[in-house]
């Protein structure tokens, strides 16, 4: 598991959506020809979000790029857009249709999806983003009806730990640790 997929499944389960991380999609051999990739191994989804009230679910893809320029526009746009394998979610339109069906399946298999079909919502949380680009990614997403979820929203969305009662959980202790004591000055 990864370490920032499991603090972007915290800022979703602060906003009442229970999480999967690192779904492994099955795909038939005929699914696998359909995406044009027939000896591609079992995708796996960074986060599956639902929340049952308004039946939606987010299909969630995670980018840290800590110690990188960040995420960019290029990453989207473009023919040749570049790492658009790092996030063919968004750049390859049917394996996001094949993916997003074989979830809708498996999630009901486990009896965790509602009866009707669920809205979906494509997402990425980025954990830095290339300086200059947060407003044209803003209006890629936003034109798509995807979810972009910036380093400030997802600083913002975690604090809301800071404040909740004591839990033995990794992403809730850092966030009341750097908290608490940046009110002391630390």
């Amino acid at each position: 598991m990864n370490a920032f997929e499991h603090i972007a499944a915290r800022f979703f389960e602060a906003q009442g959506y229970w999480t999967r991380i690192g779904l492994k999609i099955i795909l038939t051999k005929e699914e696998k020809r359909a995406i044009e990739n027939p000896s591609m191994p079992r995708p796996e989804v960074d986060v599956v979000a639902f929340k049952p009230g308004p039946n939606e679910l987010l299909i969630v893809e995670c980018k840290s790029y800590l110690d990188s320029y960040g995420v960019c526009v290029e990453n989207f746009i473009g023919e040749r857009a570049v790492h658009k394998d790092r996030l063919k979610l968004f750049t390859r339109g049917k394996l996001r249709h094949v993916v997003t069906e074989k979830i809708i399946t498996q999630l009901r298999d486990e009896h965790l999806l509602l009866p009707k079909n669920p809205k979906i919502r494509y997402g990425l949380v980025a954990g830095k983003i290339k300086t200059g680009h947060e407003a044209k990614l803003r209006d890629i997403f936003t034109d798509n009806g995807w979810l972009l979820v910036t380093p400030g929203e997802l600083a913002q969305g975690l604090r809301k730990f800071a404040d909740q009662g004591y839990e033995d959980e990794i992403v809730t202790m850092v966030v009341k640790i750097l908290e608490r004591n940046a009110v002391n000055g630390y």
